[in-house]
């Protein structure tokens, strides 16, 4: 397994819109992308685990898919900008030290690393004018809300969105990251292999849920 995409971005782009009924477009977007980036890996594991397959294999299973679910992605957008370039860098390096050894704990360190990586890499874009959340809601604004996107994105209120959301996602990675390696040392390979896949989905999922939220709050607020 690897640590999948940040889907940060489908709420923010339509927040403080004049329209709102682009709000399920972006959440609708956003489970998509959950369930691409979280939920194939996820299951590729555990369906490999209910085959037989070694607590490795299963692992090694899920970080297949995720590659070619990444692989399926470059491919159909034709482009790369500053947060696929991220993510590439992010991914490649982890997969390939997935192959590194056959030991469970290590595969497991590394994917929480992956993490504890990326949520260093939220933490620390607040400090450039730009943060990492804003280009990941430049890149799944789409190329028919990227006007809209643009015309919004200089604005106080959105600036402000971008390093809150970034410190959010930052600070939940990060305490994704340490509950997990603090499973890998505690409890048996195969039972830590398990619980670092609910942690990190149960982490995902309260992550988006909170972009989702904040975004409709803001929203009414807006256009109240």
């Amino acid at each position: 397994m690897t640590s999948p995409t940040f889907p940060v971005n489908p709420p923010l782009a339509g927040v403080g819109a004049p329209a709102p009924k682009r709000a399920p477009t972006g959440i609708r977007n956003m489970v998509l992308s959950l369930l691409g980036d979280v939920g194939l890996p996820v299951a590729a594991y555990f369906v490999a685990e209910l085959l037989g397959a070694s607590a490795y294999r299963s692992l090694l299973a899920g970080t297949v898919v995720a590659a070619l679910r990444m692989s399926w992605v470059a491919i159909r957008e034709r482009r790369l900008d500053v947060f696929a370039s991220f993510l590439l860098v992010l991914f490649g390096a982890g997969f390939i030290l997935t192959f590194v050894t056959g030991d469970v704990r290590f595969v497991l360190a590394k994917d929480a690393t992956t993490s504890a990586t990326a949520g260093l890499v939220f933490l620390g874009s607040c400090i450039i004018d730009r943060p990492l959340a804003y280009y990941a809601a430049k890149r799944f604004a789409g190329p028919a809300g990227r006007e809209e996107f643009d015309a919004s994105a200089g604005t106080p209120i959105m600036r402000k969105r971008w390093y809150r959301v970034s410190l959010v996602w930052g600070a939940g990675l990060l305490t994704d990251a340490g509950l997990r390696i603090a499973c890998i040392y505690l409890l048996a390979p195969g039972i830590a292999a398990n619980v670092s896949q609910a942690l990190m989905v149960t982490a995902y999922t309260v992550l988006i849920g909170y972009t989702i939220y904040t975004a409709r709050t803001n929203a009414h607020t807006d256009h109240d």
